[in-house]
């Protein structure tokens, strides 16, 4: 079997087809399931782009591993933000958004037999990169009962010697789980002792309202000696999903390795998105991270009133701007969010998309407008 035979199908495709119907019937879709920021970059970094783009300098090929000033940018806003000290020169690589970098991570290291340990829940991406690099994802299980983190007592039942990565999300897409310090100190344990790459796809680092991030894993591993690399997406940041820029940092071998195989990949970031990035994270970040996050605490009540006037379980959290609830009685999700957009005309999504352990859940993106979320909120309510 080739290996784009192995790639499982993609249920979000269903859930556009499904979505396009509604919306070609004439109904009134609210569409509360894609996590894409409906506000637009502040205005401040399109300006910042605006004076970019019409700077011929910027319009060469960019530096394939990324521009001195924003991997410096990068190193500083580490250090500051999130107490990490790292070599921008070595430590620091700039990505066409972070999908790219999970994307080739597995290439790096994974050989014909070897596997990778990826959460169920998680990003499909995971999974798949590891398929495409010919190796064996193996999953864990992500259970409510245990904050949606995983057991350590399955993750050693799996791992082997042919073990090359662990892929890890907190905060958590699509729970909003988070990992405290003692989870990263045994996690760091757990792989050094096996020699395991581990890996923070940590696109939702900062997308918790009130201006306190979560725990990075660079702030409790040592990245210049512990095998670790963590991605950081600008998209979720600065409602910059359209402009894809991204950054990997942690160990100098595992960032040099990935930035081998984007030499071979691509020509990297557009230099006048690269310095949009760097001013982002200078001293314009605190007001810029402020201003895109203020409306999330409001929607997620607005949602979570909703769904407990349907007596729907909630899980608690207020990391990432996605609201995690268990489907009520015994209907699959797929089921009960298929239900949701024929009779209330509102999308949202089943927790099956995010492997099986998603099953008996849905989630809820708080990313739609503030009138589309009051009206979702509104038909969930009163959903019978």
């Amino acid at each position: 079997m080739g290996r784009l035979d192995k790639l499982p199908p993609y249920l979000f495709s269903a859930i556009d087809k499904a979505k396009a119907a509604a919306l070609a019937a004439g109904v009134d879709v609210v569409d509360l399931g894609i996590g894409d920021p409906d506000r637009p970059t502040p205005q401040a970094l399109v300006e910042v782009m605006a004076a970019a783009v019409a700077d011929p300098a910027f319009h060469r090929y960019p530096a394939q591993r990324g521009m001195p000033r924003l991997r410096q940018a990068i190193a500083a806003w580490l250090g500051a933000r999130h107490g990490v000290d790292i070599d921008p020169d070595t430590q620091t690589l700039i990505l066409i958004g972070s999908k790219e970098g999970l994307g080739h991570l597995p290439t790096t290291c994974v050989e014909e037999g070897d596997n990778t340990l990826i959460p169920d829940l998680g990003y499909p991406v995971y999974g798949q990169s590891t398929l495409l690099a010919g190796g064996d994802p193996r999953t864990f299980r992500l259970k409510a009962e245990n904050g949606f983190l995983p057991d350590f007592s399955e993750l050693k039942q799996l791992a082997d010697e042919r073990t090359k990565m662990i892929f890890l999300n907190y905060p958590n897409n699509p729970t909003g789980a988070t990992a405290d310090r003692k989870f990263w100190q045994e996690m760091i344990a757990f792989c050094s002792e096996r020699n395991i790459r581990l890996v923070n796809d940590a696109a939702y680092l900062e997308v918790i309202p009130g201006g306190k991030a979560a725990l990075s894993l660079l702030n409790v591993a040592n990245p210049s000696q512990d095998r670790v690399i963590e991605l950081h997406s600008l998209s979720k940041m600065f409602n910059m999903t359209g402009w894809r820029i991204a950054f990997a940092a942690g160990h100098p071998e595992l960032v040099g390795d990935l930035g081998r195989v984007k030499e071979s990949m691509d020509s990297g970031v557009f230099s006048a998105v690269q310095e949009t990035a760097a001013f982002a994270l200078g001293d314009a970040f605190e007001d810029l991270l402020q201003e895109v996050m203020a409306v999330y605490p409001e929607r997620r009540r607005i949602i979570n009133q909703a769904l407990e006037k349907m007596g729907v379980e909630v899980f608690p959290s207020p990391s990432t701007f996605y609201v995690w609830a268990r489907v009520p009685g015994n209907e699959s999700s797929i089921d009960f969010c298929g239900r949701a957009l024929k009779e209330i005309g509102t999308v949202i999504t089943p927790g099956l998309g995010f492997g099986s352990g998603g099953e008996g859940w849905f989630r809820i993106s708080l990313t739609a407008s503030d009138e589309a979320i009051a009206e979702g909120a509104r038909r969930l309510g009163e959903w019978k």
